[in-house]
């Protein structure tokens, strides 16, 4: 049963809803350096009373937050690093898509036309929700709890793995999970969503995609990895010919499938199109020159596919649709007003039950932002974005999206008076616009265009024939405007910024790689260094180029002219021309003009390349920058060094921690945390003693996730404050007071804290110094009073207490010195008090005098990357955040000396008070670690401390609690006061009552007397 478009009320006139997502860091101006997405919005008509608008800032520019202003430096340097951060990785992706989802949630009824635009990662973000409508449907207007529950089933399918480079077994256990996801999915969508028609129009500039999340399953796509996977009734892709830059490469719609036994590449699903016929030259090429237009892969609702390809292009999935209850067609009459019935396409093609789809791509000159718009221009000048910007316009007006047609003349996207020709179908004669034809007079395309000559008279002759200002003087300002290169100073971008984006293309960022057989898949190596985009044999080129190439000798990109990607040809030589071209669409038309590359295939890359060596000697290119080659390669040999150096040593130790009871501090973040997740895959049974209280959510998620993942359900949660003496001694006491004893394993001690840089000293809420109370005075509390568990284990039981500590205690002043407030740093206070805790006791002894099972072990697990390291080491510089990244090595790595120190057997045996570092054990670089006098005043002043805040706490408690006794037998008093009071004034007042009652009959008995 065939899916049909959701007919509209009776009665009701079908709405469009037009929805535009502009690009990353695109902002509003006012004038023409508004990227083509705010140019789009301008045009669109608020008059019409069936439209609704919808226009979405790209990432980067806005924060969702609850104020509007941010007027303290506090607040603005935050909303400047979380703006930068969603710039670099699109972390609120998921809120730019589910903003156009609750947009359509509130408006969209069963009829309604969509159309939708978006420029960079804003054309991502329009295909993502186009795809999300195809296959989650749209929940009912006032279901607003249920879009996270939408966006997540959607999302976590879009992120699966592919199902290509694997065995035949993984193959299929990712074939079923990826079925179960979809299941689920379905079934989600069919419960919850209503089905959504067709989106009617799908308008993208230049679409990237750069969200990490998504971004590993598009470039697992290797087999079919651009095929467009929306279900949109007409797509439109204007592309950049000349960005260079490696974390802008495109997200094309669709490309010819890679046949390595065939002369030349098809599209999917050629056919001749009989919508322009008379435009269309019928030859040998036709086959070639076919825009896309092609069936829809996608299956109806409940079908499946198996003999289908299992790539990760998701077209085997069916979008969710209303279902027709006959076979046959119903007619429905759709009235265009204004400039809709100027559309090109016959109502049958936008008939409900015709699957097909209209996908045309399109290359343009220019970076990516001369395409999609947003260069700050100089007046009396134009955009090279205004050619795309045009024709995208075109081809939304022929999808039947009306404009505000004195708009649209007044940004120079039509000539008013040429409405009425567009609208009869006569094609305009562009006078104004060099004219290339054919050279042979024969009625094909030729081979070879030319161009007719210019002198002064043809040049006056089209000025005054087209004034500045004009519709064609705008057309042709475009088309020699300006083209930037954001990896060149001196093109737009600042100076910083160019030396940001100069400095990524060095960096092995994933990227997909065009191959000889016109397959792609994601390559790290050879590193970008500015390399042009990859183009695909037989792409669809604008008219505007083939001009600009025939006007400007300088303007001839490699990657278009050469092919095979044209790696390491920025620009092609005098020798090549500009290549073999055929004009295939609307010869003359500066908007419509269409010139496809017939270049066939070339040969294998790697052979041409080693040949050309061969023959040529080393390219000039690599003689050129053999320098900055030389010390690329070098820079990356020591920087892969040192991560190698930094990285640590595994643990070369295993055991099973089963039956083993565990106290674990620090347990939710950083280092803690991945200990945590180790010891409990292991078996062991974990309390994890956390700030916040059991109840709380986030704590209650991350223990459950601990247990999902590790399949350990012997994780628990004790509340304990590290910043209160009281907290710490209400859990130990609890703990010991248990009889019989209970097991205790061991206790692991990693919880710390380190005050940022330029930050004040802070004392807890007893009165002690935070840094000094966290990282000692817990710890020693703490295992003061669970040292009576420890002692009472049996002699067999092999008891472990580690304690995390820090290479920065070699720098610390001695313990001899006191610390005042003066003197204070927060690299002084860490370093101290990690020197006081390496000087803990080493052994306990039993109270049956038998050799003490229960040994201390400190474990250095070196520089990680930790919350507290980040802030302390980047403080907001990038060479910082670099340092991190390289030197700092990852929490599961750090955490290995741990495990060493839990699971060896040798440190089992012995004396304690070793110190492990690298999953070995060291010597202590300070010999004040083994004074016994200093370790004796130190127990003796940190006991007298907690004896004496103990008691002044406890103290304090019972005045509050008396005073809070106080305060409430007052309440009560007053309270039964009160009653009292309230009982007396009833009283009172009845009393009154009776009197009055008593009165009034007197009066009444009196006057019967009378």
């Amino acid at each position: 049963m065939a899916p049909v478009q959701p007919a509209p009320e009776p009665g009701r006139k079908p709405r469009k809803l037009v929805l535009c997502f502009d690009g990353t860091g695109n902002k509003f101006h006012g004038d023409d350096s508004d990227s083509n997405i705010l140019k789009i919005f301008r045009m669109l008509d608020r008059t019409a009373g069936d439209q609704y608008h919808y226009y979405q800032p790209g990432i980067g520019t806005y924060v969702v937050s609850g104020s509007l202003t941010h007027t303290g430096m506090r607040a603005r340097m935050k909303s400047w690093y979380q703006k930068a951060k969603d710039s670099a990785i699109g972390s609120s992706f998921d809120q730019h898509v589910v903003g156009g989802y609750r947009f359509l949630m509130r408006f969209y009824n069963p009829g309604d036309e969509i159309y939708m635009f978006g420029f960079s990662r804003g054309a991502y973000i329009a295909r993502f929700l186009a795809e999300m409508l195809d296959h989650i449907g749209l929940l009912s207007h006032g279901n607003e709890e249920m879009v996270k529950f939408a966006w997540k089933a959607f999302a976590e399918w879009q992120a699966r793995e592919a199902l290509s480079g694997g065995s035949e077994k993984e193959e299929k256990l990712n074939r079923q999970k990826r079925d179960e996801m979809y299941r689920f999915m379905k079934g989600f969508r069919e419960t919850f969503s209503r089905p959504v028609g067709r989106i009617r129009f799908l308008g993208l500039f230049d679409t990237v995609n750069s969200v990490p999340r998504f971004e590993a399953a598009w470039m697992q796509r290797s087999k079919f990895p651009y095929t467009a996977r929306s279900s949109a009734k007409v797509i439109r892709h204007a592309v950049s010919i000349d960005e260079r830059r490696a974390k802008f490469r495109q997200d094309l719609m669709y490309q010819a499938k890679g046949q390595k036994e065939h002369k030349h590449h098809r599209h999917l699903g050629e056919f001749v199109d009989d919508l322009r016929d008379g435009r269309v030259a019928k030859d040998e090429h036709n086959g070639q020159n076919d825009r896309g237009r092609r069936k829809s892969t996608f299956l109806i609702p409940g079908e499946n596919n198996d003999d289908g390809p299992s790539g990760g292009s998701g077209s085997n999935y069916a979008p969710y649709r209303a279902r027709s209850k006959s076979a046959q067609r119903q007619n429905r009459r759709c009235d265009f007003e204004t400039m809709s019935n100027i559309s090109a396409i016959p109502i049958s093609e936008v008939d409900p039950e015709d699957d097909s789809q209209d996908i045309d791509e399109v290359w343009f000159s220019g970076g990516h932002a001369d395409v999609g718009g947003g260069w700050e221009m100089l007046e009396e000048s134009k955009s090279a974005s205004h050619i795309p910007l045009v024709w995208m316009v075109r081809q939304a007006i022929r999808a039947g999206l009306p404009f505000d047609e004195v708009k649209v003349a007044e940004m120079g996207c039509a000539a008013a008076e040429e409405f009425n020709e567009i609208a009869e179908g006569d094609r305009v004669e562009e006078k104004g616009i060099p004219d290339i034809r054919v050279a042979n007079g024969a009625d094909g395309p030729s081979m070879t265009p030319t161009m007719p000559s210019f002198n002064s008279d043809d040049k006056m002759k089209t000025e005054s024939e087209h004034p500045p200002g004009s519709f064609h003087d705008i057309m042709h300002k475009a088309c020699n405007a300006r083209i930037h290169d954001s990896l060149e100073y001196g093109q737009g971008l600042g100076t910083i910024a160019v030396t940001a984006w100069k400095f990524m293309e060095y960096l092995p960022f994933r990227r997909m790689d065009l191959q000889p057989d016109g397959s792609w898949r994601p390559i790290r190596w050879p590193l970008p260094c500015g390399e042009v985009r990859d183009i695909p044999d037989a792409v669809r080129v604008h008219g505007s180029v083939i001009r600009r190439m025939h006007t400007d000798e300088c303007y001839r990109p490699g990657n278009l002219i050469i092919g095979g990607g044209g790696r390491g040809v920025r620009l092609a030589a005098k020798e090549h021309g500009i290549g073999e071209w055929i004009c295939v669409e609307n010869p003359g038309d500066p908007i419509d003009e269409i010139w496809p590359n017939p270049r066939p295939p070339t040969q294998t890359m790697a052979v041409v390349l080693l040949m050309g060596v061969l023959y040529n000697g080393i390219p000039d290119i690599i003689l050129r920058n053999f320098k900055s080659i030389c010390y690329t390669l070098l820079s990356i040999t020591f920087f892969t060094l040192l991560k190698l150096y930094t990285s640590g040593r595994t643990n070369p130790s295993e055991k099973n921690l089963h039956g083993k009871v565990v106290i674990l501090t620090g347990g939710t973040s950083g280092i803690g945390a991945q200990t945590a997740l180790e010891l409990a895959t292991r078996g062991a049974q974990l309390v994890l003693l956390s700030q916040n209280p059991p109840t709380d959510p986030f704590l209650v998620e991350y223990i459950q996730d601990l247990r999902d993942k590790t399949n350990n359900q012997l994780i628990y949660t004790e509340q304990v404050d590290l910043k209160s003496l009281h907290s710490i001694r209400k859990f130990a006491t609890k703990w010991i007071d248990n009889a019989p004893p209970r097991r205790l394993d061991m206790v692991v001690l990693c919880a710390s804290t380190l005050t940022p840089p330029g930050g004040k000293r802070k004392e807890s809420a007893e009165g002690i110094e935070e840094t000094w109370m966290v990282n000692f005075l817990a710890n020693f509390h703490l295992l003061g009073i669970l040292s009576p568990a420890l002692r009472v284990q049996p002699i067999d039981r092999d008891v472990r207490v580690i304690i995390a500590t820090c290479s920065s205690y070699i720098g610390s002043p001695s313990l001899t010195e006191a610390l005042s407030a003066s003197t204070w740093s927060p690299g002084t206070a860490y370093a101290r008090s990690k020197l006081a805790l390496n000087k803990h006791l080493d052994a306990y002894k039993r109270p049956d005098g038998a050799p003490m099972n229960a040994r201390v072990i400190f474990v250095d697990p070196g520089l990680a990357r930790t919350p507290s390291t980040r802030r302390w080491l980047t403080r907001g510089s990038l060479w910082g955040l670099a340092l991190y990244l390289v030197g700092y090595t990852s929490p599961q790595m750090a955490a290995q000396s741990i495990l060493y120190a839990a699971m060896e057997n040798e440190l089992g045996r012995g004396q304690g008070g070793k110190l492990i570092k690298e999953c070995m054990e060291m010597d202590f670089a300070r010999r004040e670690v083994k004074d016994e006098e200093v370790a004796k005043k130190l127990w003796e002043e940190s006991d007298a401390l907690i004896e004496r805040v103990e008691k002044a706490q406890a103290k304090k408690r019972g005045a509050e609690k008396a005073q809070d006794d106080k305060k409430a037998k007052e309440e009560k008093d007053q309270e039964q006061a009160t009653e009292i009071e309230n009982l007396l004034k009833t009283i009172k007042k009845g009393k009154e009552n009776e009197r009055q009652k008593d009165a009034a009959k007197g009066k009444k008995k009196k006057g019967k007397g009378k």
